[in-house]
């Protein structure tokens, strides 16, 4: 499951800032379908409850999401399929569709006792954007939203009626204008107008009428959490229309069948179904996401025993009592423990034991190359011996001999003075802290033009050979001279030695 969905229905701390980086609204919301597939999902893993624990209105609820989610992928959103889908609609159940492309939704109903006459109704689902920034008092729709009832079902079938529907889903008509301060944004980062759609539509079917006798249900507000993500971006990141689209019909046909009660059958019902998509993906998010959506489902839950405390629950208490107790349970199965890091921790400590247990500083070993030939000429070479290979250097018109005590070489020195080769300074240098550097650190204070902090000259020494051993030993592709790069880590290591034991 994408991490998108989890965006969209918990609404983290951290979203993207525009669509294109969101995977249910890239490409023009070609994936928000997405969400309805998770729905019918869900709502399929409810179908083996049978008896008490079986929700009411779950079986119209799967056909409508089975419907729905058919036709809200927009691949699939053809005359044929539309036509079909309404001329089969039974009695009794609902067709709803949101229009991303008009910022709007339908709800088409075919009631049992007039199957002629079906009621149709829409509604316009995200917010502009400076209505939703205006102010910080927050902003809500009202539903339900009034019904119109058709003179006659045929004109839902019509050839011109698909056609229109059909346009209606890939085609935006209009966008809203947008501004920020004194400055216009282009109009396409704002939602479309929707008139078109909760209006229009139902206004050219001939002969419609508002339905003054339909049973409404409980009346109930929704709050519109846009969480606009202002970028440079076209498009900024906003939740999901369709994830409102559903909550709404969830919550319209359940408060018209049940009364008061539908209420909190409905906002448990969506609790539940967040406590399924969190109990599918927990493996594979992070502990602050994690912990985040459960407290998102665990503030629902408080909220809804508030609810059940005042309200007549019309015999479904058994229901009630058992999605809760399913809700509880998964929750406390994917609840991070307060001890889930010690295990790690008492590996890392078993392993650390292990090194320090098996590894001794003060190993010569470690310092120096394993190459018999050059233990020997290490061992044995003589300071003497050892000055042949280094010329006299010349500074302020006096001769120093490397074999000096206090005589510390220079990449400067033999790449300016000596006009040396970058490897050939570095071998230089690397002979000289093999040879000498354990003499020269530990040589009696002495009044000379070397005589400085040893710490320092060292430190000066060692980062000018680091980075001239770093690009000459290695490179991106990989080690362009294997037998340096060993010899680079080796006389680094010595000399960290030096200094540590000094």
């Amino acid at each position: 499951m994408n991490t998108s969905i989890l965006y969209h229905l918990f609404l983290p701390h951290y979203l993207p800032s525009c669509t294109e980086d969101d995977f249910l609204l890239e490409l023009d919301h070609q994936h928000e379908y997405t969400l309805l597939e998770c729905m019918k999902k869900y709502l399929d893993t409810l179908q083996p409850n049978n008896g008490a624990n079986k929700l009411p209105m779950l079986e119209m609820l799967t056909d409508c999401v089975k419907r729905w989610s058919i036709l809200q992928n927009p691949r699939k959103f053809t005359k044929s399929n539309l036509q079909s889908s309404i001329e089969k609609l039974p009695p009794g159940n609902f067709l709803p569709l949101y229009f991303y492309a008009q910022n709007a939704a339908i709800l088409i109903e075919i009631e049992d006792n007039n199957i002629d006459q079906p009621l149709v109704s829409s509604w316009q689902v995200l917010l502009p954007f400076e209505q939703m920034t205006s102010s910080f008092v927050p902003h809500f729709s009202c539903f339900p939203v009034t019904k119109y009832r058709l003179r006659n079902r045929s004109q839902l079938s019509s050839e011109v009626h698909y056609e229109l529907l059909e346009d209606f889903m890939h085609n935006t008509i209009e966008y809203f204008k947008s501004s920020k301060g004194s400055q216009q944004f282009d109009n396409v980062r704002d939602v479309p107008k929707s008139h078109y759609i909760y209006q229009w539509w139902i206004q050219q079917f001939e002969g419609v009428e508002v339905e003054n006798n339909y049973n409404m249900g409980t009346k109930f507000k929704k709050k519109h959490r846009g969480h606009i993500r202002h970028s440079d971006a076209r498009l900024p990141f906003r939740r999901s229309g369709l994830w409102m689209t559903i909550k709404v019909v969830f919550q319209i046909i359940l408060s018209k069948h049940l009364g008061d009660v539908g209420i909190v059958v409905y906002k448990l019902l969506i609790t539940h179904f967040l406590t399924y998509i969190i109990f599918n993906t927990y493996l594979t998010i992070s502990i602050d996401l994690l912990v985040h959506c459960i407290r998102k489902i665990v503030r629902r839950l408080n909220k809804i025993e508030h609810l059940l405390s005042s309200i007549n629950t019309n015999g479904l208490d058994t229901w009630l009592s058992y999605t809760k107790q399913e809700i509880h349970k998964k929750i406390n199965q994917i609840l991070p423990k307060l001890h889930w890091q010690n295990n790690v921790q008492a590996d890392e400590k078993k392993k650390h034991l292990k090194l320090e247990t098996n590894f001794e500083l003060h190993d010569s070993n470690i310092y120096q190359h394993l190459c018999q030939k050059l233990k020997v000429y290490l061992n044995y070479q003589t300071v003497n011996k050892t000055s042949q290979y280094f010329p006299d250097i010349y500074t302020n018109d006096y001769c120093i001999h490397v074999n000096q005590d206090d005589y510390i070489p220079s990449m400067r020195e033999f790449l300016e003075k000596f006009s040396h080769t970058t490897g050939i300074a570095l071998t230089r240098i690397e002979i000289w802290v093999e040879s000498c550097l354990k003499q020269w650190i530990n040589r009696p204070t002495t009044i000379s033009q070397y005589e400085r902090n040893r710490f320092e000259a060292l430190l000066v020494l060692f980062e000018e050979y680091q980075n001239a051993a770093l690009g000459y030993y290695w490179s991106e592709k990989g080690p362009r001279d294997p037998m340096g790069y060993t010899r680079f880590i080796l006389t680094s290591l010595t000399i960290i030695r030096s200094m540590h034991q000094k």
